[in-house]
């Protein structure tokens, strides 16, 4: 073998011999950063566990921090409460002797709370923009008109072979006495149906009212009276039954299934 190709032999050996060094040493630092990396998320998640268990215990432990919360909940009740939107009408909530409210007529006759008027137009146009045709059955009463409509379900009652006591009690599942009607407020309507205007469980088949349960909430309005909730508004269930009480309530008491009385209590 001649001299230079000796000399190029050692030379490509000794860059071989480089590389090699030079990769082994790069593959060493990569692990290492790889174990670094592990060892701290490690430690990381540790103190998370750490912080939240301490959290707890002190929670558990210091009465302090429980009663501030069970505070908080209060005057978030009581905060509630005070918004006229949210007045509780119901058998055990009378409406306030002291009660007003500025009305707004309806294009139809029909008379409601002013500061629902333009909640309750976009509602029905978007409505009728569905393909949904709308009709105000009901809306603000004064007191005399609730007290004649309470007496007319009486004697329909009593006309269908009821005593007077029981053709009172099944009137009260569906009619309120003046002066506990929320229709007295002026933030309920009763929708239905153009093809349907019967108050009764045809109601919730109309695509009107299907509508109206899915979107309602968007405009401010709740379905006051759900199906399974009589036990706690005292009322049978009424699909066609909305009340005004804001967006941002309507949308809370709608999304947690609640009905007023929950959400105020």
């Amino acid at each position: 073998m001649k001299k230079w190709q000796k000399s190029t032999l050692i030379v490509t050996w000794i860059a071989a011999c480089i590389v090699i060094s030079v990769i082994y040493c790069e593959v060493k630092r990569l692990d290492q950063m790889r174990s670094d990396t592990m060892e701290s998320d490690q430690k990381i998640r540790s103190n998370r566990s750490t912080v939240l268990t301490t959290e707890k215990q002190t929670s558990l432990e210091n009465p302090t921090m429980q009663q501030n919360t069970e505070e908080d909940r209060k005057a978030v009740f009581e905060e509630r409460r005070k918004d006229p939107l949210l007045l509780l009408v119901n058998k055990s909530h009378p409406l306030p002797e002291t009660y007003e409210v500025t009305l707004a007529t309806l294009p139809d006759g029909h008379q409601v709370a002013k500061v629902m008027y333009d909640d309750l137009e976009d509602m029905l146009a978007d409505a009728g923009k569905a393909g949904c045709s709308i009709i105000v059955a009901s809306a603000y009463r004064t007191k005399e008109r609730q007290e004649q409509l309470l007496q007319q379900e009486i004697r329909k009652n009593m006309r269908n072979g009821m005593d007077e006591k029981e053709a009172e009690e099944d009137a009260l599942l569906t009619v309120a006495p003046y002066g506990y009607s929320e229709h007295e407020t002026g933030y309920t309507v009763d929708l239905v149906a153009a093809g349907n205007q019967m108050l009764d469980d045809t109601q919730e088949t109309t695509k009107e009212n299907k509508w109206l349960q899915k979107n309602c909430a968007q405009y401010g309005f709740i379905l006051r009276y759900p199906k399974g909730k009589e036990e706690i508004t005292g009322y049978s269930y009424e699909s066609w039954h909305f009340r005004y009480v804001g967006k941002r309530a309507a949308q809370d008491i709608t999304s947690d299934h609640l009905t007023l009385e929950e959400y105020l209590n």
